[in-house]
C-alpha cells in the first residue's frame, strides 16, 4: 500500500502505520522514524483487553526531554497504530496499568 510505514514489534507483531489515517499528514517526518523506534524498542508495553478488544500501548522516551505513547488496535486482521500521544502524563499511565497488565 502506497504511504504505509510498517514496525516489528518485540513480539513479532507486523504493525501498520498509515499515513493521513492514523497520523497528522502535516506532521514533521521524524515523527515517523519515532513512531517506529517506540514500537521495535519500548522501554514498556502495556496489554489492555476491554470488551473482547485487545489493544497494546508502547511507551519510550523519544530525545531529551518527550515520551511518545502509541496506541494500537487489530483492525480487518492486521495491527494498525490509530494514534499517539506525546508526553503522556504519570497518570494516565497509571490508569492504562490498572486496566491491563505491563508484557514488556
Amino acid at each position: 500500500m502506497a504511504n504505509e510505514v510498517i514496525a516489528l514489534d518485540p513480539f513479532g507483531k507486523t504493525i501498520h502505520l498509515l499515513h493521513g489515517v492514523s497520523f497528522d499528514e502535516n506532521e514533521n517526518e521524524e515523527v515517523y522514524d519515532d513512531v517506529v523506534t517506540v514500537i521495535e524498542k519500548p522501554a514498556l508495553v502495556i496489554e489492555v483487553k476491554e470488551n473482547e478488544e485487545t489493544q497494546f500501548y508502547y511507551f519510550r522516551s523519544v530525545g531529551w526531554n518527550n515520551t511518545l505513547l502509541i496506541k494500537v488496535h487489530r483492525i480487518n486482521n492486521r495491527w494498525e497504530a490509530y494514534d499517539f500521544v506525546k508526553n503522556a502524563s504519570s497518570q494516565f499511565l497509571s490508569s492504562l496499568l490498572k486496566k491491563g497488565k505491563q508484557i514488556f
